[in-house]
């Protein structure tokens, strides 16, 4: 039964590791907005204030936010760190939805834009050695004082790194890039919108900059549905592939269940002799064999899903995903184990139930 035990285990396992890396995956990105689209400045000059004023009117457009981004040093007591600097817009916490673990966000009121409000990545904070009761606290920037109003939450691997986060009035008091931007953020009104809006927006600006070949653009247009199709592409793939591999096992499995019915066979040749003498049915003897060597398939099936499902919670635990049994991998993996029996199952039991009596009796 190891074969089948190693192969139902398998299958049981991996599948759940792959769904629940990919449930991982799609909640990661889902905090980011399947429907959101993010426009990046190729060059110094490739955005300005009024790519995104235009943009806000393209039909399917719900809200836009915009991006200016440099590098910089944090200083906090006696610690320095280098850090990427990123001012934000009012509606950048509509868009991005940070998570943040202590204090607050950056406010979002219009006459707060000015504020020196600062919050910094959990890697950044780390690293410059923030307690609790650093919320309030003042942390220099290039030499700026800015007072430190939250810390963000970088457990989900996005927006990791030394970062710290400003408003975009005071990051262009910091380092000047009036008018132009780093990025736009676009959030259409629906995930099905995504496509038609991208679509709108790249032939505006290919227009509004006079874009005629692609590597003469000053912008890449990028949009989380489509990152959100490629990973499922890929673990998907990657699902096929490692079942297809514990799939083997189970033949492997199978090979030697009927290896051992055969040998079964003859070691019992004197007893299907006797039955086969007292009345029984060349259809009982197969029945019985067929029986025996489905019975070894579940019962390994069985075992190897206890099994599975054991790795599948240990490895649940150890990435930090859900932890889920799937019926459809349930009701597979014991189907295809109880199909194995059976296949491998009918030579032996055809063997068995073709012995002639006499010839049985005579066995030693």
């Amino acid at each position: 039964m190891l074969g089948i035990i190693i192969g139902v285990g398998a299958v049981v396992a991996l599948t759940a590791v792959g769904q629940g890396a990919q449930q991982g995956i799609d909640d990661s990105l889902a905090s980011l907005g399947a429907n959101q689209i993010t426009v990046s400045a190729t060059t110094a000059t490739g955005l300005e204030e009024k790519d995104a004023e235009a943009i806000a009117q393209i039909e399917g457009v719900l809200q836009v936010s915009t991006q200016v981004r440099s590098s910089g040093t944090a200083t906090y007591g006696a610690e320095s760190v280098s850090v990427g600097i990123q001012g934000v817009s009012a509606t950048h916490v509509d868009l991005a939805n940070p998570d943040v673990a202590i204090g607050s966000f950056l406010p979002s009121a219009p006459g707060l834009q000015n504020t020196r409000s600062i919050v910094v990545s959990a890697e950044g904070a780390a690293d410059l050695g923030f307690s609790e009761e650093s919320i309030g606290d003042q942390l220099r920037l290039d030499g700026v004082a800015f007072t430190i109003v939250g810390v963000l939450d970088d457990a989900d691997g996005f927006g990791a790194g030394a970062n710290v986060y400003i408003t975009q009035d005071a990051a262009r008091a910091l380092f000047s890039k009036s008018p132009y931007l780093s990025a736009i953020s676009i959030q259409a009104i629906s995930q099905e919108a995504v496509s038609p809006v991208e679509y709108r927006v790249e032939q505006f600006l290919r227009y509004s900059k006079g874009v005629t070949e692609d590597d003469k653009a000053t912008f890449s247009i990028f949009n989380q549905a489509a990152l959100q199709d490629t990973i499922k592409t890929v673990t998907g793939t990657l699902g096929i592939l490692i079942t297809g591999i514990a799939g083997i096992s189970l033949v492997v499995g199978g090979i030697g269940i009927m290896n051992i019915m055969l040998v079964s066979v003859r070691e019992r040749t004197r007893e299907i002799g006797v039955r086969r003498a007292i009345g029984a049915r060349q259809s009982q003897i197969l029945t019985q064999f067929l029986m025996e060597a489905v019975v070894l398939s579940l019962l390994g099936g069985f075992i190897g899903l206890v099994i599975g499902q054991l790795a599948s919670l240990a490895f649940a635990n150890l990435g930090g995903w859900d932890f889920f049994i799937d019926p459809g991998t349930v009701v597979v993996a014991m189907g295809f184990s109880a199909l194995v029996g059976v296949v491998f199952g009918v030579w032996p039991a055809r063997t068995a139930s073709k012995l002639q009596p006499v010839d049985a009796l005579r066995f030693e």
